[in-house]
Formats: structure tokens, sequence, C-alpha cells
């Protein structure tokens, strides 16, 4: 059960990141991300908002959607 659970997630990631490579607008990039962080089966999505096409949505006005960065060590 757990395995699949990990898989599902994988699959939705990949989904999400082929998604969001494909889109150019900001617009869309931010609707892609809230599409993503509120699908129900999808519990992590780190690797979504390292994205370098979500760049564009990382400065205003949709900055305030993405309050995402690493920590340093």
């Amino acid at each position: 059960m757990a395995m699949d659970a990990e898989r599902r997630q994988a699959e939705l990631i990949a989904q999400f990141s082929a998604q969001a490579a494909a889109l150019s607008s900001a617009p869309q990039l931010a609707a892609l991300v809230l599409e993503a962080t509120s699908h129900p089966a999808l519990f992590a999505f780190s690797e979504l908002l390292t994205l370098p096409a979500l760049s564009k949505v990382r400065t205003p006005p949709f900055g305030a959607l993405i309050c995402y960065a690493p920590l340093p060590d």
C-alpha cells in the first residue's frame, strides 16, 4: 500500500512537472501551482516548487502565492 502511494506521488510530480515545463506565462504557472498543492493525493511537492519555470511566479504579483525557499545550511 505504501509503495502505491509513493508511486502515485512520483507520477503526480512527473505530471505537474511536465505541465509546468510546457507553460510560459506566470498566471498559468500560478494556476498550476494552486492545482498541484490542492491535489488530494499529492502530499509533498517540494520538487515542483524548485522547478526553474516557477521562478516567474516568485515575483510580484504572484510572489505571495509561493512562500517557499530552501533553508541555508
